[in-house]
């Protein structure tokens, strides 16, 4: 690593900066020039010029900068909306650009007796800022990549949703109403309806409320804006009845990764169907406690409870530890003949890189 005095610096600043537009040109007729990927379409020359431009403004910025350090921070950086480059291809435009950036350095600088000391400072310049901004090119190129990822998950989990809805929706609701139908023209009669006659029909019907719960889950694909929002627009749709039903929700909720937080929602949300569904409760009450370390969300009923041994390969119950277990947490229920039962779910935070905020 090369260090050179003010005078230097500024020298190579100087010439840097007086030639910076007649590089830029000799880049630019370069690019056009190109018969393979780096030339052709001039919104891509464009581009790449813009990054260039942006390149040798910030290596003169960086050869005025005193460091006994080149690693100790990064370059000032400008904005260039709008410029995404492959970083493949970005390298070897940095590269073309170095090799006429320095050449033209040389020929400036032929004869001076300092010419060695001042060149290895504008490459040592361009270097930092060569590597900062391939780094900041492959990290915008991959950010691109999982961002397309996320929307062909979206795209993918919409169409599952919509032909569980259009096919087997449709296919169970009509089950059902024709299995309701024949019950009430027993009933009319005055027969006794078949006893399995009404079980397939409340199987059919637990079925159905299943089945929208999955497609509002597989719709579910951003994340959710507010827990305590998501909860409180669900109970709006839930038919309670004499139940009453108490939500809490205490802490703050950017302490929590959003993909978290919405398992969070899934787990809570099951919790509290299952006891509005199931538990004949007087009262169901929900509450969530958020600290910097850890979530720790708690579903209580007073209801009739159930054999947890005879459960605990249930469907419902297996899915709602999957999605603890996804996020790094644990999920405990307790049922105590017909004391009623608890659901609680831990999350620790810190493990899941919690306290960024959101």
């Amino acid at each position: 690593m090369v260090y050179g005095n003010d005078a230097l610096r500024r020298t190579a600043a100087e010439v840097l900066e007086r030639r910076r537009q007649p590089i830029l040109a000799a880049y630019r007729q370069r690019l056009t020039a190109a018969t393979d990927d780096l030339g052709g379409a001039a919104d891509l020359v464009d581009s790449y010029t813009t990054q260039a431009d942006v390149l040798v403004r910030e290596t003169v910025v960086e050869i005025g900068r005193e460091t006994t350090d080149p690693l100790s921070a990064p370059p000032p950086t400008s904005a260039t909306e709008g410029v995404d480059l492959h970083p493949r291809e970005c390298f070897r435009a940095v590269v073309a650009l170095a090799d006429i950036l320095l050449a033209d350095a040389l020929e400036q600088l032929c004869g001076r007796p300092d010419q060695g000391a001042i060149l290895a400072l504008v490459a040592d310049a361009l270097t930092r800022t060569t590597l900062t901004r391939l780094l900041d090119a492959s990290s915008r190129y991959a950010a691109g990549l999982m961002n397309e990822v996320h929307q062909a998950q979206i795209a993918e989990r919409s169409l599952i949703a919509r032909e569980l809805h259009d096919r087997l929706g449709h296919s169970l609701s009509a089950a059902y109403r024709n299995l309701e139908a024949h019950e009430l023209a027993q009933e009319r009669h005055g027969g006794d309806v078949d006893r399995r006659v009404v079980i397939a029909r409340e199987s059919l019907h637990d079925a159905v409320g299943y089945l929208r719960v999955l497609i509002a889950d597989l719709r579910l694909s951003q994340p959710l804006g507010s827990l305590d929002e998501a909860l409180a627009n669900f109970l709006s749709t839930v038919e309670t009845g004499e139940t009453r039903l108490h939500t809490e929700i205490n802490g703050d909720e950017s302490w929590v990764p959003p993909e978290v937080l919405d398992e969070v929602f899934l787990v809570v949300r099951e919790a509290l169907r299952n006891a509005v569904a199931h538990a004949g409760a007087r009262v169901i009450h929900a509450v969530v406690d958020i600290t910097p370390h850890e979530l720790r969300a708690t579903v209580v009923d007073d209801g009739v409870g159930f054999d947890l041994a005879a459960e605990r390969d249930g469907s419902g119950l297996r899915a709602m530890a999957e999605r603890a277990a996804a996020v790094g947490g644990r999920l405990a229920v307790r049922a105590a003949g017909r004391q009623g039962v608890s659901v609680e779910l831990v999350v620790p935070l810190l493990a899941v890189g919690a306290g960024a905020g959101r």
